[in-house]
């Protein structure tokens, strides 16, 4: 069953990003227009940080009747932070998203390492309840917090203890509120009156010794319980795909993995990249995205070039090993 279809009107999604992601826009673009259903428009913004190059020039020449692709290049704001838990500030960027499309009232906001499967007007109109943003839950670390198998039970504690003592989610079903931030609905008009940026950054600045998961996790920490839920089918992780992967997941989640297998809508390669790895489910349809983009050979390249290194440095690892089990020692 694929997502229900909305009524007319114009979409608006945004992302926001350093301009080393550029190439994966039109990924996503393109596999937001294949889903369209007829007679959709759909505006992406794209905000990005950083010099122009000849992904940008690509990006303006590409074209569908359904989505149009408007850049806006601008200075992070939130450079000067720095690095957060290993993440650099451009994950930090989405943060001015409300001030920067000022003429909006609603946006989704999509990471851009993932793909579109479904209409996206559904989203749009999700009901927010009043709250100023709407999210999926992540399954992924609410799995890890409450784990049942024995062999598990170390990384249940420290994910626990962290959703508990780190987000402030005060007990088990507190935590099922935790979500995956890459596919959000924001209410922008509410969160230009909450002073969305700033409220943020003070977060940040104020938790970046602890956060796990740079801006997901302060989005958790200062919206606690002040988040609409979506359908979880809007978040899909690969890993939610493959029958024998996530079996034994906790029980307060197989409904939703289970939907989740059956019908994804937002496919999120938000840990390994099918860019980057082979192989991984769900990689055949990015792939293909990819190449209807105009950017499978590029994206081939960045592959080999990964591939390269990775076997260069196994390589000199077994080498230098070798060697220093054969070296003569000295007398």
């Amino acid at each position: 069953m694929s997502a229900p279809v909305a009524g007319g009107g114009t979409v608006a999604v945004c992302t926001a990003l350093d301009a080393g992601y550029l190439p994966l826009v039109p990924v996503v673009a393109t596999s937001i227009a294949a889903s369209a259903a007829p007679g959709r428009q759909v505006v992406f913004h794209v905000l990005y940080d950083g010099p122009d190059s000849p992904i940008v020039r690509h990006i303006e020449r590409w074209r569908h009747p359904q989505v149009e692709i408007i850049l806006h290049r601008l200075d992070n704001p939130l450079a000067a932070v720095g690095t957060v838990s290993g993440f650099p500030p451009s994950t930090l960027f989405r943060f001015v998203v409300p001030r920067v499309l000022a003429d909006l009232d609603r946006v989704i906001y999509l990471d851009a390492d993932l793909i579109v499967e479904a209409d996206l007007a559904p989203l749009f109109n999700a009901p927010l309840d009043g709250k100023p943003l709407a999210a999926a839950v992540d399954v992924r670390m609410i799995d890890e917090a409450l784990a049942v198998q024995p062999h598990r039970q170390a990384l249940r504690e420290r994910t626990f203890a962290y959703l508990r003592d780190v987000l402030g989610f005060g007990d088990a079903a507190e935590m099922l509120g935790c979500i995956q931030a890459g596919v959000t609905v924001l209410d922008l008009r509410q969160l230009r009156d909450l002073g969305y940026e700033q409220r943020m950054t003070d977060t940040v600045l104020s938790m970046r010794d602890v956060l796990q998961f740079a801006d997901q996790c302060a989005i958790n920490a200062a919206f606690r319980g002040n988040i609409a839920l979506l359908d979880p089918r809007w978040n899909v992780l690969p890993e939610a795909l493959v029958d024998d992967m996530w079996d034994t997941v906790a029980p307060e989640l197989a409904p939703q993995v289970a939907l989740q297998r059956a019908d994804p809508w937002i496919i999120h390669f938000a840990y390994r990249k099918p860019w980057r790895r082979w192989g991984l489910p769900a990689s055949d349809r990015w792939w293909a995205h990819a190449r209807r983009a105009g950017l499978g050979f590029y994206f081939a390249r960045q592959f080999l070039a990964t591939r390269a290194r990775i076997e260069f440095t196994t390589l000199r690892g077994k080498l230098m090993r070798r060697l220093g089990k054969t070296r003569t020692p000295k007398t």
